[in-house]
């Protein structure tokens, strides 16, 4: 599956990038983090496909630096309006985040961590699967930053080891090294993988646009 991220400045912004996406992927991220003012409920309810409501903080790579509760009051609005999906940080205070574990409703919560400097070791990153899988989390999402092409396998490595525990997993490098994960993950087992609507709306290093993705997935399916 492919996961468009939506990177607006306001709501009619985003309407407009989410009905272009619709016709490309699978599902859309709409990263609030990045918006100066959002109606999320008129967002949510305009989808067409799937989304993830998503706030990443500047220290996950992102633009936010609201503090916790705010960010949890956001996905907890999500939550109500009936999102399909959440995205949370772990570097989020238990405290904080625990709420929408308990009340997540029909919603699924995605549980990430981003490492934007390199690629942990492997028993690092099977260690930190573990203890993020063991939160109940339906997705857990895990992303690094290649600095040599052998991360690549490093990171992917981390699929399997979700298979066999019946976890679902996002997981790839982002950089110009990183390409070929995001690629191949989708192919391996993992849940998704981003790619941007065009050129300039990558949410990260190393994105390719789904047009791209699409082509790439194609050759490689026949």
């Amino acid at each position: 599956m492919i996961c468009i991220p939506i990177l607006a400045q306001n709501t009619a912004d985003a309407l407009n990038k989410m009905r272009v996406a619709s016709d490309f992927c699978d599902l859309m991220e709409i990263r609030l983090d990045v918006m100066d003012v959002f109606d999320l409920k008129e967002m949510v309810g305009f989808a067409s496909k799937p989304i993830i409501i998503t706030y990443r903080s500047k220290k996950e790579g992102g633009e936010g630096s609201a503090p916790y509760h705010t960010r949890i009051d956001y996905l907890r609005e999500a939550i109500r309006l009936g999102v399909e999906f959440v995205d949370v940080e772990y570097t989020v205070p238990l405290e904080h985040r625990r709420p929408l574990f308990e009340n997540r409703g029909r919603t699924k919560l995605i549980l990430s961590k981003h490492f934007r400097n390199g690629t942990p070791s492997r028993e690092s990153l099977s260690n930190l699967f573990r203890k993020m899988a063991a939160t109940g989390a339906h997705v857990v999402k895990i992303v690094t930053r290649a600095g040599t092409p052998e991360d690549n396998l490093t990171v992917l490595g981390l699929i399997p080891q979700a298979e066999g525990m019946g976890v679902k997993i996002v997981t790839f490098c982002m950089g110009p090294l990183g390409r070929i994960s995001r690629v191949a993950s989708p192919l391996l087992g993992g849940a998704f993988t981003f790619a941007a609507l065009e050129r300039g709306q990558e949410s990260a290093s190393g994105q390719m646009t789904v047009k791209e993705m699409k082509m790439i997935l194609e050759v490689l399916s026949q």
